[in-house]
């Protein structure tokens, strides 16, 4: 028996990209001569396009209804940026299944209409199907949810269904890292269906006997692996991947539906907050008073560049918000010492990134820009260093109200290790339309 498997990861909302796989796959399907399976390895998911953020991921769940996806499991953009209600009712009205392994409110139960693995015949041959995401500790446990270790979860599963299956694949949404050393732990494994970390291989990679194939992101490439199997085993695999460019393309019209979507009007009057990045200007000093206020903190820093774009208009919607911080970052409170915070605000007015194009960790714009502070003042000369017009004691506890992007070290790496509370599931542009309401 042969059996093909289409797979893709990491869509991350790119929609159009998402049809012309989707128009692919309506015609690649029927002609073959043989069973196929089509899966979706998590990031499907990503509220930085409109029609996603006003749907909360719905959307892409009926795209791939439309896709007749047969499995799919969650990323961090399903399982961390959308509320705890909405990831359990997300798949309500999916017609495929949906497996994670690794996901668990505090109850100890999966996040609704979700397994922890999959069992799926194919004429006579039993395939178990395990997924994980990647254990994002914090961020899932200020959702109330529990994420537990990927590798000791496809343990489990797997010795849980064994004797009941013939063929292992696993669906990791935890990075290519993690499946390098999922193939030397579990060499019994037939694929690893890999993503995440936005690798992927153009004729898959072979470890330990272990097929990994990963499709990359945004929907560039469309994943095929061909399975040979005999006596329900595999005697033969193959991995490839299909560009983008070479698929059937058409007009879509993602971006105006999500606009008609997020059309209500926040303020119906004027308003001029314009974006730049390398200045202090009043859109973004408005944004550090928003996190400020929210955190409850006592002093705040972000950078200029969270604002992706102005808005000048004769009234505000809920799309120009969007469009304005279309991120899904959250806000955290940090707890550090008065010297800690002194080397924060010294590393901030050296301004390395002002200029820098940045990318990842949830930031959606360009240049990255310069740091805003927040009822925090310097004198450098003399190093001395302000909250609220009082100097700052080394020894003592102070609360800082600021971005989670900060809290991975690149940026602060102080920040990485102190004691932080992170706010969710608002973002960005949920905190700041408050504070626009009252310009």
């Amino acid at each position: 028996m042969e059996l093909t498997i289409y797979h893709t990861n990491d869509i991350h909302s790119h929609l159009h990209e998402y049809a012309r796989i989707s128009a692919y796959l309506a015609e690649a399907r029927p002609k073959l001569d043989h069973p196929s399976l089509y899966l979706d390895i998590g990031d499907h998911v990503d509220l930085s396009a409109p029609v996603t953020e006003a749907t909360m991921g719905i959307k892409n769940v009926e795209l791939l209804n439309q896709a007749q996806c047969d499995l799919a499991t969650i990323g961090n953009n399903e399982g961390m940026t959308i509320s705890h209600d909405a990831l359990n009712t997300l798949y309500d009205k999916a017609n495929f299944h949906v497996t994670c392994s690794n996901v668990f409110d505090e109850q100890g139960r999966l996040p609704r209409n979700m397994s922890p693995s999959y069992i799926k015949e194919i004429e006579g041959v039993r395939i178990l199907f395990i997924a994980a995401t990647a254990p994002f500790t914090p961020f899932y446990r200020a959702l109330d949810w529990v994420v537990t270790n990927p590798l000791e979860a496809i343990k489990d599963e797997v010795q849980a269904n064994e004797g009941a299956y013939d063929l292992l694949i696993i669906m990791s949404h935890v990075g290519v890292f993690f499946d390098e050393k999922l193939c030397q732990e579990i060499p019994e494994i037939d694929l690893i269906l890999g993503s995440h970390t936005h690798h992927y291989f153009e004729q898959g990679e072979m470890n330990n006997g272990v097929l990994m194939a990963a499709a990359g992101k945004y929907g560039y490439f469309l994943g095929e692996v061909t399975l040979e199997i005999e006596n329900k085993s595999v005697v033969n695999k193959v991995a490839k991947l299909h560009p983008v460019e070479t698929l059937p393309d058409f007009e879509t019209n993602f971006e105006a539906e999500g606009k008609a979507l997020l059309s209500d009007a926040i303020i119906n009057r004027p308003v001029n907050l314009p974006r730049k990045t390398n200045v202090i200007s009043q859109t973004a000093y408005m944004l550090a008073e928003s996190v400020f206020e929210f955190t409850n903190a006592d002093c705040t820093i972000i950078n200029a560049g969270l604002i992706v774009k102005d808005v000048i208009a004769d009234e505000v919607t809920e799309y120009d918000i969007h469009q304005m911080l279309p991120h899904h970052i959250n806000v955290v409170s940090i707890k550090l010492n008065g010297q800690e915070l002194k080397n924060v605000i010294l590393k901030s007015q050296k301004q390395e990134y002002i200029n820098e194009h940045a990318q990842g960790l949830g930031f959606r714009g360009d240049i990255f820009g310069g740091y805003i502070l927040y009822n925090l003042g310097f004198i450098e000369s003399e190093s001395k260093y302000f909250i609220n017009g009082e100097e700052i004691d080394d020894e003592t506890t102070y609360i800082l109200g600021t971005i989670d992007m900060y809290t991975f070290g690149r940026y602060f790496p102080t920040l990485k290790d102190q004691p932080t509370d992170y706010l969710m599931p608002e973002f960005l542009r949920d905190i700041f339309k408050e504070k626009l309401l009252e310009y």
